[in-house]
């Protein structure tokens, strides 16, 4: 059995799956990240900070980068002093990202190693994509680039099914985030999602997961339901996700509203990054992802 990588909200995707207790998992997870926190001397000094506290950190520090750059574009001479503190303060946000990562495992195993009776196994197989799509777009500790001198976290996507049809396990696939690096960093590594023998370990009160696919997109197709979703997300128009940070900048994306979406739930809202003239956005284009955000909001689901 081997723990792969864990979503920021605190599943664990388990490879070469044995049924074994979910308890089990969950002590071999945190006995791991007990050695590997003592192997590197503890967590440093600025990871006593909670993961939100270096988020807020974070936001800050792409501020004032954010006005550095806009100086940049506004001034004819650009003193060589404000280019050194660009440079640091984009080393700094890395830094605090690392910190971040950090101490989200902390925050998770904690949590985990507590409560293991709020956690429970499934089984992923073509029936329950929707498992998957529900953690696409959140931050991923663990998975790290195997590409030489890179090391970059990896993040879960999917290829586009343009035909409407079913997606199936081999669907999806890691991918580096070192692609959207400046050059000469760009990484274009990505990875097959090993789908055979594996699971996921995941609070048990995620109603959706008892589902599958079909009968979750039956229940969405209710109108009601339909309605009461994008009333709810709705709500939340300019919220900034914490668990969805952007591959660049690290600071939270803001949900948003397309403006001609025809009233298509599954093609209004999306994600962006609020870093001016930043293209990254990540869309909530299924309702396992809709039920995600929800629960990450509200704490309940679409169910």
């Amino acid at each position: 059995m081997l723990l792969e990588a864990i979503f920021a909200i605190g599943t664990i995707i388990i490879t070469e799956f044995a049924r074994v207790a979910c308890r089990e998992v969950i002590e071999q997870w945190t006995s791991r990240s007990k050695e590997n926190a003592s192997n590197h001397g503890g967590y440093s000094e600025r990871t006593n900070k909670t993961p939100k506290d270096i988020i807020n950190d974070i936001e800050i520090i792409d501020t004032e980068i954010v006005d550095l750059e806009r100086k940049k574009q506004r001034d004819i001479y650009v003193p060589i002093s404000d280019n050194e503190h660009l440079e640091y303060l984009e080393f700094l946000r890395n830094e605090k990202f690392n910190d971040y990562q950090k101490a989200k495992k902390k925050e998770i195993a904690e949590e985990q190693y507590k409560n293991p009776d709020n956690y429970e196994t499934s089984v992923l197989k073509n029936d329950s994509i929707h498992v998957l799509q529900y953690h696409m777009g959140q931050v991923v500790l663990e998975k790290k680039c195997a590409e030489p001198g890179c090391g970059k976290p990896m993040i879960l996507q999917s290829r586009k099914r343009l035909d409407g049809s079913l997606y199936c396990l081999d669907d999806f696939f890691w991918s580096c985030t070192g692609y959207y690096s400046n050059l000469p960093f760009k990484c274009n590594a990505t990875q097959k999602f090993q789908a055979k023998d594996t699971a996921l370990l995941h609070k048990s009160d995620i109603f959706e997961f008892q589902l599958s696919q079909s009968d979750l997109s039956r229940i969405f197709n209710e109108k009601s339901v339909q309605k009461s979703t994008i009333n709810r997300v709705k709500y939340h128009l300019r919220d900034k996700d914490n668990e969805v940070l952007c591959p660049i900048h690290y600071v939270p994306m803001i949900l948003r509203e397309k403006r001609e979406h025809k009233g298509v739930a599954l093609d209004m809202f999306f994600l962006a990054c609020p870093h001016p003239k930043c293209p990254q956005l990540f869309k909530l284009k299924s309702p396992a992802q809709l039920a995600a955000y929800l629960s990450r909001k509200e704490g309940r689901g679409i169910l």
